[in-house]
């Protein structure tokens, strides 16, 4: 009997497991985690058994929709031992829903995870204007859809503004180009409506409508939104989202742009409701005039505002009267104070006379004009201030006293001084 090591052993059973390399198993899935790398780690099961599978990140990311556990699961793959656990397990390289199409269970996922966050609240929808001037398309520009839109425009309403943004409506990458171009006509703010259309097809054609990506940037979009994708039975996130849903292209162009000769009519209607309005209560109104008119309170009237004229003017010669009195007994006030005030002047004079021949005996007698013909005053210090000097004997010698002369004055000092009998006459010295 040979003896195997553990590694050549599990390494054995991968060769024989060979056979196995491409088959499919169904079962209900269960203890599913998910690796920060993106791997998927999981069991199928049945009623009597199950088995472990790990769904590799470079294969998990082209699934269309994620696994649960409870969902049950065909998964396609080849079987080996996990080496280092010694553990039976199917590498699984892709998977699909049993029964349920994987692109239809995707579509149910995401319909409940967003419906579940309100965006298809009917609160969150805006209004899409009556007759908006600007329309930005987000289509195919080759397309049938767009052809469809501008013929029915076109005939609905000439001369429209409008702008294609083109995008891919089909394919790997149409999701991504879809949701920025939703996004950049939002941030522009350039248009009052966006219509999102694009022709039939299976579920697979019109996948790019289905797309997380899609939703979301339509849900932001500041601008109200139309969808118009598909035939009238086929439903798409997209319109689930938008704030209207079109069942075609053609009827997302008739619901955004009203006939012309529709509005017309409709103003018309209005303008002949509006005058029957007006001619009735025209009517009501002069009914009550001539009601009012056989009154007889209404005959009184006259009367009434004759007496009140009458009333008005005799309190008008009244106030005249007392305003006659008041500016009469003014003016004499004013006058007597006038006269009074006449007067003054003389006696302004008067005084101004008597003025100047006090100041002229004054200055007369002034010691100042005497400083004037070449005379000046001694004065002595005392703890008072200056004293006038009269007598030498108010001064000993070596005394400081000042001299006031007619023009500044003089420190000196007493350097002798007499009696008072010598008289010193200038020039006979």
């Amino acid at each position: 009997m040979r003896t195997f090591t553990v590694s050549d052993l599990i390494r054995q059973i991968n060769l024989d497991l060979f056979k196995y390399n491409d088959i499919s198993v169904e079962g209900e899935v269960s203890n599913f985690t998910r690796s920060s790398a993106g791997h998927c780690y999981f069991s199928i099961k049945d009623a009597k058994a199950s088995i472990r599978v790990v769904l590799f990140a470079t294969n998990a990311r082209f699934l269309k929709f994620r696994i649960e556990n409870g969902l049950q699961l065909i998964v396609r793959g080849r079987l080996t031992i996990y080496e280092q656990k010694g553990e039976f397990q199917l590498n699984a390289t892709a998977a699909e829903p049993a029964g349920l199409g994987a692109l239809q269970l995707a579509f149910e996922q995401l319909k409940k995870q967003l419906a579940a966050e309100g965006l298809f609240d009917a609160a969150r929808k805006k209004p899409i204007p009556m007759l908006p001037q600007r329309i930005a398309i987000v289509t195919s520009p080759t397309g049938a859809a767009i052809r469809d839109v501008l013929n029915v425009m076109g005939r609905r309403f000439e001369s429209m503004h409008l702008q294609i943004y083109p995008v891919r409506v089909q394919g790997n990458t149409a999701g991504r180009e879809i949701a920025t171009a939703v996004r950049h006509l939002s941030r522009w703010e350039l248009h009052d409506v966006v219509l999102i259309v694009r022709g039939g097809g299976s579920l697979e054609d019109l996948w790019a409508f289905n797309e997380e990506q899609v939703a979301r940037a339509v849900a932001e979009c500041t601008i109200p939104t139309i969808s118009g994708v598909g035939h009238e039975t086929d439903f798409t996130i997209c319109d689930f989202v938008a704030d209207l849903r079109a069942p075609t292209p053609s009827a997302a162009a008739e619901i955004v742009v009203r006939a012309k000769n529709e509005i017309c009519m409709h103003v018309d209607a209005d303008l002949r409701r509006i005058r029957h309005v007006v001619e009735s209560r025209v009517r009501n109104y002069r009914h009550e005039l001539r009601h009012l008119t056989s009154s007889d309170r209404l005959y009184a009237l006259p009367r009434r505002i004759a007496f009140a004229r009458e009333r008005l003017e005799r309190r008008r010669l009244t106030l005249f009267r007392l305003l006659d009195v008041q500016a009469k007994i003014l003016r004499r006030r004013l006058a007597a104070t006038e006269e009074p005030l006449a007067r003054f002047p003389a006696r302004i004079v008067k005084r101004r006379e008597a003025l100047m021949s006090v100041a002229g005996h004054l200055q007369a007698v002034s010691p100042l004009s005497v400083l004037s013909r070449g005379y000046a005053i001694a004065f002595s210090r005392t703890k008072r201030g200056r004293k006038p000097i009269f007598d030498s004997n108010q001064v000993a010698i070596g005394d400081r006293i000042e001299v006031q002369l007619k023009k500044g004055r003089l420190e000196c000092s007493v350097d002798g001084k007499t009696m008072g009998l010598e008289t010193v006459w200038p020039g006979n010295e």
